[in-house]
């Protein structure tokens, strides 16, 4: 990096910004970022410039429900990470104030030690730590996976209220739950392109209980090779845990994403989710990688 580095908001009509993003993120769609919910791109996003090519970004997003923001950002390898990532944080703490949060988060891979320096300097502090998991589908037997105890259904048009209300049932007061609205929900699905069957319902008398919510990732193939696929969020309603419903709403949702045809699973989980890291230990997950979560008090 030679030249002056400039630090500005995302120009929402420049397709070089969209495809700077695109090309940054891996796997996203920068329209998407246009029809989030409580969400403004011109204000939230933020390219830093060297030699007028953009050097990285930093997307600030809100989660005003638990009064945070969490921060997401790629830097271009070509550019230098201790220089460029410090000049994207602080206008990202400035907006973060300016929406009223006290907290700020940021998520890094436990292996990228030079990020890690960089919010260490700048006071964040490492508050909790998330685990990535695999399977791999050739080694767990699925053959009574689609018979449960509890009635089920697939996700249908119109259950949007109702996906929405049972996560915020299963993950009411778990760290850096941000509770959905219908609309994030309706938002959610759209953006991963799920067919209704990637979500599975459980009931009892009619209520929804538990869910699994999976994603096919398609053309995301491993280092392995193998197609992947992931699932997204498992939660069973606190009334009904330590009655098996977890396990079998996983195993559906395996059974379903193996018909799909992939066959390296990932899930993510907070290693303080004792109980959830057992079940998956317990189905032949195996911890992959590490991501550390820092916070920054608003002052």
């Amino acid at each position: 990096m030679s030249g002056k580095l400039i630090v500005r908001n995302c120009q929402q009509q420049d397709t070089v910004d969209a495809d700077a993003y695109e090309r940054l993120k891996d796997g996203v769609v920068f329209e998407h970022l246009l029809t989030k919910p409580g969400y403004r791109v011109d204000q939230n996003l933020f390219f830093a410039e060297s030699d007028g090519e953009v050097a990285g970004y930093i997307n600030v997003l809100p989660e005003l429900g638990i009064n945070r923001t969490v921060l997401d950002y790629a830097v271009s390898p070509s550019q230098n990470l201790p220089a460029v990532l410090p000049a994207l944080i602080r206008p990202a703490l400035k907006r973060s104030k300016q929406m009223g949060a006290s907290l700020t988060h940021m998520g890094i891979p436990v292996l990228e030690t030079e990020p890690m320096a960089v919010l260490e300097n700048l006071d964040f502090k490492p508050v909790r730590r998330f685990c990535d998991m695999q399977l791999n589908l050739a080694d767990i037997n699925l053959d009574n996976a689609d018979r449960m105890e509890w009635q089920h259904r697939y996700f249908e048009d119109g259950d949007e209220a109702l996906l929405s209300d049972i996560q915020n049932r299963c993950f009411a007061g778990a760290w850096g739950y941000n509770p959905n609205s219908v609309e994030d929900t309706a938002w959610q699905l759209k953006v991963r392109s799920n067919f209704p069957e990637d979500v599975i319902l459980a009931l009892d008398k009619g209520e929804v209980i538990g869910y699994c919510w999976t994603e096919l990732e398609s053309g995301r193939a491993s280092s392995k090779g193998l197609p992947k696929g992931r699932v997204y969020m498992l939660g069973v309603d606190s009334r009904y845990r330590d009655r098996g419903l977890g396990r079998h709403l996983l195993q559906m949702g395996l059974l379903h994403l193996k018909k799909q045809g992939r066959e390296l699973i990932e899930i993510t989980v907070d290693t303080g989710n004792v109980a959830a890291v057992t079940l998956y230990q317990s189905l032949g997950f195996h911890l992959f990688s590490e991501t550390v979560w820092y916070e920054k008090i608003m002052s």
